[in-house]
This record gives structure tokens, sequence and C-alpha cells, in this order.
């Protein structure tokens, strides 16, 4: 049996949160794309001293034209850098102690194992991982996930994009966003242990998506009335409003009910459902 880290039960918002993006010369870390950029914004989510760490890698092969035309780095750029094993010492040193933070995590910590993979070094120990494509699929059933897209509905200022270090601050402000609208107002943003295990209950077809369509169910053939935490997806106004609607038909993913807050019958998405209060 494991010991739980002990990341894992502070609030996500006081957490010490390292935020995790490379450039790359492809998507394929297996299929031999190499790391041009890394960069790591280090701090907590809510606010206060912030530490930058930003170096371009040698990758050792010549940049493809199609991965030139999206983050505009050169191979004029990258010659005399230094090689991955090079910059990992203070990589580590920088993500050490704290949860990761990623945009499609999943690219990022494979790019990692395989660039270590190759210099024939350890991976180094990470913290809980995070991954704001999930957060933002899972919990808020936004249809548009890419950085770009979440930097709009947060109203959070993206003067660069597709190159690292812009990328993590963009990233690190679009999460501390996140996690403010979870739950709406009423509620304290999660621990890191309880963010993570709502995003894989909420995930498609998840536990907890299954265990909201049996309410909801059960709501229609009564017609309840329900206190929902929703997504809104559109504007500039909060990202979670919580609302009382009396369930009138369930044809998943979509339910029709009366919202008493606007008045009106309206149609819904399961998927934007965060939670059932009462």
């Amino acid at each position: 049996m494991t010991d739980r880290h002990p990341l894992l039960d502070l609030p996500a918002l006081d957490a010490p949160t390292a935020v995790l993006d490379f450039e790359t010369t492809g998507l394929s870390s297996a299929g031999g794309d190499r790391v041009c950029e890394v960069a790591v914004v280090r701090g907590k989510p809510r606010g206060g001293r912030r530490k930058k760490f930003s170096r371009l890698v040698d990758p050792e092969m010549p940049m493809p034209d199609l991965a030139q035309s999206i983050h505009g780095i050169s191979d004029q750029e990258l010659r005399g850098q230094p090689r991955f094993a090079d910059v990992l010492p203070g990589l580590a040193k920088v993500l050490d102690g704290a949860v990761i933070v990623a945009h499609s995590a999943s690219f990022d910590v494979g790019f990692l194992r395989a660039e270590c993979h190759r210099a024939g070094v350890p991976v180094p120990e990470l913290g809980p991982v995070v991954c704001t494509l999930d957060l933002s699929r899972s919990l808020y059933g936004f249809s548009k996930c890419s950085l770009e897209a979440l930097a709009r509905r947060t109203n959070t200022p993206q003067n660069t994009a597709h190159r690292a270090l812009a990328d993590t601050v963009t990233t690190m402000r679009v999460y501390k966003e996140l996690l403010l609208g979870l739950g709406g107002a009423a509620e304290a943003p999660p621990t890191v242990g309880d963010l993570l295990d709502r995003v894989q209950l909420l995930q498609r077809d998840g536990v907890g998506r299954l265990l909201l369509a049996g309410q909801l169910r059960k709501a229609a053939d009564s017609e309840a009335t329900l206190t929902i935490d929703y997504t809104n997806r559109y504007g500039d106004g909060p990202l979670t409003t919580r609302r009382q609607v009396t369930v009138r038909e369930l044809r998943l993913p979509y339910f029709d009910a009366w919202c008493h807050d606007q008045c009106e019958l309206r149609t819904f998405h399961l998927r934007r459902v965060q939670q059932i209060v009462a």
C-alpha cells in the first residue's frame, strides 16, 4: 500500500503548483519527436510570488516546417543550445514538491519520460498531475477546450500562443479561474485530491456521470425540483451558476426542465451539470 501524497490534502488554490509546457518538433514522443523548448511557472494558483524557468533545448534533429510554423522556433535559434539532459537538473528542481499542471498533461509528461529515457537518466519524481484539458471537459463540459478558448472564456489575457513560457503563464491563470468557478460561489474550491477525484468521476461515462443521469431520470419520473450547478459556456459571466429546475423530460444527453431562475422551459446538457445540490 502506497502512502498518500501530502499535496493531495491541500486546497488546490493554495498548493505549490508547477505549470509545465514543452514545445516540440512534433506530436509523437514515441515516434521520435523531441523537445525544443521547456518552461515552468511555479507558485500558488491564488496568487503571490511566481518563479519562472525557461530554456531552449537542442532537439538533435532538424526542425520540421510544420512545427516551426506553429511555435516559430528555428534551427538557427536552437544551434548551440543545451541538450535536454543538460537542462533536466534545473527542470527537476523547479518541479520538485509541487502539483504538476499542464494543458494536455499526458503530452507533456510523455515527452518528459521519453527524453529522460533517451538520455539514460531517471524520470524526476512528480507530484499529483492535473490536466486543465481534462478538467475543462469533465467538470465543465466545455465543447471547446483549447487553451486559447479557455483563455477567452475566463477573460484571461494571452499575449503569445504556442511558446512555452507564455503558455505556462496563461495556463496558471486559466487554472485559477477554473478552480474558482467550481461548485458556484457558495462552495469552497476543492483540495487537490478532491479535484482529481471529481475529474475522474465526471469524465464521459464515469461513475459520477452515471449517478447524475440516474438522479435526473428519477426526477423526470415525478417532475421533481432540483438545485444544480451548471456550466455557462458563453459570455464573460461566472463559469458556473446555481439553478433551481423542475425536470420534465429526460432524453440523454439532454433533459428538459423549467428553469425557475429564468422563468422558462429550457433544455440542459448532462455534461454541463457539475453536481446536483438538492
